[in-house]
């Protein structure tokens, strides 16, 4: 632990103390400052997923004070290691690619900063209490960035720091964040299902769909009426561990952008910890585990999450597509107003009723002529194309 100053004079009525653990955090101080109730910086889920994570990634928590010694503001980093071609991937245009390699070192292990969370989208990276405002909570956690690259505490140094990710209704103020030498980009949309209130059960959904993708969702359901969906206990997560594991690497090798691999068991941390607002649902085909979903269930949002799927059985069974119709049934019954499926299969997402969400990050190298030098990669990072269903009356 330790405790800093700002030195810019805009900032220095607040200090800020920072941590390596949240068992070293005080839980009550923490929570204070969580006025948007996000599930991802509560201190039940930061215990849970640091217990699952700890061994793949390190962690810095920070708490924010005014000039009263209030707890105005808190922020958490998680820093992992990487090499550049396991960062570029196959997304960024090999000639550009080949070039950062060279610039960056191929094979020197590099550290990322996120403010935010590797796994979950959105503006999971900090949160105020009602004294100060997100203008200035962003402010004071991006100076803060620039402190950490300093290594007070010995660790290996911070290569790039990245914010993840903003919402629409926050671009105004988080482009500020240029004005500190970070670069925006846009990666995937997040496909999103602003609920009806009408839809009081599932079958008010399907009445407002027109009749060719009405006839669609049937089709699905049909075909997947063999599949029995079983809400998860710890003890259930427990005993399916390892098929567990099996059916999320399933996944993982079938998309063509990962960075970071949840280590199965923080699945089981997280039941433990949130209980009713960590939904994990198992599927089974003749009692034979076939696929798994998860869900956080936070205010009126549903967020999916992490799935598994036996690829042997989806394509017969629609698997896949039974799960998201499984989503939008399970945030009807939580009587959510907003369903967030995530990125990625953005066509078939739409036909459930998503929309497409532009989302903004932002980099930074710890070197301003670096991070001049990585424009080139990152207005290469582009979206992939899509086509988008509207399958709603009207």
């Amino acid at each position: 632990m330790w405790d800093s100053l700002f030195s810019n004079s805009k900032n220095k009525q607040f200090s800020y103390v920072v941590f390596d653990t949240i068992d070293a955090v005080d839980k009550l101080v923490w929570e204070g400052t969580n006025s948007a109730n996000t599930i991802y910086l509560s201190f039940a889920y930061l215990k849970a997923f640091e217990k699952g994570m700890g061994d793949n990634m390190s962690f810095k928590y920070l708490i924010f004070y005014n000039q009263e010694k209030v707890a105005v503001a808190t922020s958490v980093f998680q820093i992992v290691s990487f090499k550049p071609g396991e960062l570029l991937q196959e997304r960024i245009p090999c000639s550009i690619a080949d070039k950062i390699k060279v610039l960056l070192l191929e094979n020197k292990e590099l550290n990322l900063l996120i403010c935010g969370n590797l796994f979950a989208c959105g503006e999971n990276g900090f949160a105020h209490s009602n004294l100060i405002t997100k203008e200035e909570t962003l402010e004071i956690v991006s100076e803060a960035i620039s402190e950490l690259y300093q290594n007070k505490d010995g660790d290996s140094k911070i290569s790039f720091a990245l914010f993840k990710e903003f919402w629409p209704n926050s671009f105004a103020y988080s482009d500020n964040l240029k004005e500190g030498h970070f670069k925006e980009f846009c990666i995937d949309v997040n496909m999103v299902l602003p609920m009806q209130a009408n839809w009081e059960d599932f079958d008010a959904y399907l009445k407002t769909m027109n009749t060719k993708y009405r006839t669609r969702a049937k089709n699905v359901l049909k075909k997947s009426k063999q599949i029995e969906s079983r809400a998860f206990s710890t003890e259930d997560i427990e005993k399916h561990l390892l098929e567990i594991k099996r059916l999320y690497e399933e996944v993982l090798v079938r998309v063509d952008y990962n960075l970071g691999v949840l280590n199965a068991g923080t699945f089981l941390h997280l039941k433990e910890a949130l209980q009713e607002d960590f939904v994990f649902t198992g599927y089974f085909l003749d009692n034979q585990f076939v696929g798994f979903s998860t869900a956080f269930v936070f205010d009126t949002i549903v967020d999916a999450n992490f799935i598994g799927v036996d690829y042997t059985y989806n394509k017969e069974h629609k698997l896949y597509q039974r799960m998201l119709y499984d989503y939008v049934d399970l945030a009807i019954q939580h009587k959510a107003t907003e369903l967030r499926l995530g990125r990625t299969a953005e066509t078939i997402k739409s036909g459930v009723g998503a929309k497409p969400v532009s989302m903004k990050l932002y980099t930074r190298h710890r070197n301003c002529i670096s991070t001049k030098l990585m424009q080139p990669v990152i207005t290469s990072i582009k979206p992939n194309p899509y086509e988008i269903r509207k399958p709603f009356k009207n």
